[in-house]
């Protein structure tokens, strides 16, 4: 399989209308949605030295790219690409067993569902539009919206939640990834020119804020987050961005956040949403 392996060292590791249901009260009838359109999660793990990343990217974009109204999409430039991140790798390392020390891209996960290597899937032929379909034919029962603001280095974030039916979980976390629309200044050697959608910063962190989700009951949760000090263009596969006192953001009016509800034992994604119209 055409894969770039990598040995871990010292890392460590809203659309249409929903449908209804129907209760009643006494001999009232009252329609209260249950299920809400889904916007597909694509969580991609590549990297800049990666041969097959190259591959991988176009043929994601050519399917996120006919239906932007319905995905979400957060690239962890990892590897040995300048931009990568512990946080990156540990969303990558989360997805594998327990015991394993490496890890290899390209390599995608959807809504959280068994990865797929995006160019070997389908017997080589690739992830397609009709793959996409079939996971957004999967309603979701959380809605999600996300707002953001940027000031100087500083961003802060809005999220509301509302689960319209029971999410099944016992360990729900909440995740905000802070994106940069399009990156150029981690070129490596793979023949890509410009990244997409790359994952600056996890609030608070790779793990996520538990959540605990109640049918019907609305909650807001506030996140805010200084980038530190200068851009740094050191950043390596054994020197990843020190978020104490650097940062790798090019552009900071370029971010964005997307927002997703997930189990962290199942890995099942309930939601995911973009904020404003950075993507």
């Amino acid at each position: 399989m055409a894969f770039c392996a990598v040995l871990l060292l010292h890392l460590g590791c809203t659309g249409a209308a929903p449908s209804a249901g129907t209760t009643d009260s006494g001999s009232d009838s009252v329609q209260a949605p249950t299920e809400t359109p889904r916007r597909v999660l694509h969580e991609m793990f590549t990297g800049s030295t990666c041969g097959p990343c190259l591959e991988a990217d176009e043929i994601l974009h050519a399917v996120l790219d006919e239906n932007p109204e319905d995905v979400t999409h957060i690239s962890y430039q990892i590897g040995s690409d300048p931009y990568i991140t512990q946080e990156g790798v540990s969303r990558r390392m989360g997805y594998l067993p327990a015991d394993a020390s490496s890890y290899s891209i390209p390599y995608l996960h959807v809504d959280g569902g068994d990865g797929l290597h995006p160019v070997e899937h389908n017997k080589d032929a690739g992830y397609q539009q009709s793959d996409f379909d079939g996971f957004l034919a999967s309603t979701a029962v959380v809605e999600l919206t996300a707002s953001h603001s940027v000031v100087d280095q500083s961003i802060d974030v809005v999220v509301d939640v509302l689960p319209l039916a029971e999410a099944a979980g016992e360990d729900l976390r909440l995740h905000v990834a802070i994106i940069e629309g399009v990156t150029t200044l981690n070129v490596g050697t793979n023949g890509q020119t410009e990244f997409h959608h790359v994952m600056k910063k996890m609030l608070p962190d790779a793990d996520g804020t538990p959540i605990v989700l109640v049918t019907g009951e609305a909650q807001s949760f506030d996140f805010s987050y200084t980038f530190q000090g200068d851009y740094t263009a050191e950043t390596t596969l054994y020197e990843p961005v020190d978020h104490e006192t650097e940062h790798t953001v090019e552009e900071f009016d370029d971010l964005s956040v997307v927002v997703f509800v997930q189990d962290a034992q199942t890995w099942v994604v309930h939601q995911s949403v973009w904020s404003g119209a950075g993507h």
